[in-house]
């Protein structure tokens, strides 16, 4: 199949794009050209805009299925512009990486600035068919709304909706190095760590390769229809237990420090009021992705940051 991915050169496109090729489509990659990877395959260069527009670059390669992450934030516009691709091109498929954060639950736990609630709405874990939250309800909705970009969305007869959570990689760009935190603090000999709400929070954690596999299993398996798939670890650690881990794979001893989650000195990437946890059995069932085991693959993570950690300490001021 022709696969066309828009953007393709960040941590999710550079760990998806090889499950693609591996599984026999022929794939290009539409991008600014800031970053490049992928030499040996075909690029589409320039600006999103016109690189999607009428008689633009994607509508010359005539894709069979896009893939887009929404690079520099998910917006409506953005998802008219690829809607409007699918349409003149004849796509059958588009799949649209988006977010857990597009759930109530998610917002009233405090995900992007949405308004706290003292009580959640819903049960755990969160299904598919959960509520959403309204569109424009968190901050700099303007420029990042996956909401306002889901509901946008047509043009294809399958539009496939992937909703992955915390993503985790050996990648240095701070939406996948959120681990960073805890293991930057031990590379800097820092002990005191805050533990907002006894260190029991849960924001749902994803490898990078689980939703790379998630991308390619999509392409096959994917339903006819509006479809969306939460895309997370089989299993998750609290923020207790990943500072735990990390402890004990570096060979550190924390002095936690009790804090109120709103707290901004003990602030940190998985800080919600409520639990967001989702259900994965669609992921696991109907697309088929098991792999990688999640306590291996965070392992992994904290091996590659802490041996890449003065590279990282170089870039402390963009990370989390």
């Amino acid at each position: 199949m022709r696969v066309l991915f828009v953007g393709g050169t960040g941590p999710v496109g550079e760990a998806a794009v090889p499950h693609l090729v591996a599984a026999g489509h022929e794939v290009a990659l539409a991008h600014s050209g800031r970053h490049e990877a992928f030499a040996e395959l075909e690029h589409l260069h320039g600006p999103r805009g016109e690189l999607l527009a009428r008689d633009g670059p994607a509508e010359h390669w005539r894709p069979e299925a896009v893939i887009d992450t929404f690079a520099g934030g998910a917006t409506a516009a953005k998802a008219r512009e690829l809607s409007g691709l699918a349409e003149r091109t004849g796509v059958g498929q588009i799949v649209a990486v988006s977010s857990m954060d597009v759930y109530l639950q998610a917002g009233e736990a405090g995900v992007d600035g949405h308004a706290l609630a003292e009580l959640t709405t819903g049960t755990l874990p969160i299904g598919e068919d959960a509520e959403l939250r309204e569109p424009g309800s968190v901050e700099r909705s303007e420029v990042h709304d996956n909401v306002a970009m889901e509901a946008a969305l047509g043009g294809a007869e399958r539009l496939t909706i992937l909703r992955p959570g915390a993503i985790y990689g050996h990648h240095p760009r701070a939406a996948v190095a959120r681990e960073w935190f805890l293991v930057g603090r031990v590379a800097r000999g820092e002990r005191r760590l805050g533990m907002p709400m006894g260190g029991n929070q849960i924001f749902h954690r994803v490898a990078l390769d689980r939703v790379a596999g998630a991308i390619a299993a999509a392409i096959e398996r994917a339903p006819a229809g509006a479809w969306a798939c939460n895309v997370g670890d089989p299993s998750v650690l609290t923020y207790g237990a990943l500072a735990r881990l990390v402890a004990e794979q570096l060979g550190w001893e924390w002095e936690l420090v009790p804090a109120d989650h709103s707290d901004d000195e003990h602030d940190h990437p998985w800080n919600v009021r409520h639990p967001v946890l989702a259900d994965v059995r669609r992921l696991e069932a109907r697309l088929g992705v098991l792999e990688p085991d999640p306590i291996a693959a965070t392992i992994a993570q904290i091996e590659w940051l802490w041996g890449n950690r003065e590279r990282l300490e170089a870039l402390t001021a963009s990370l989390p």
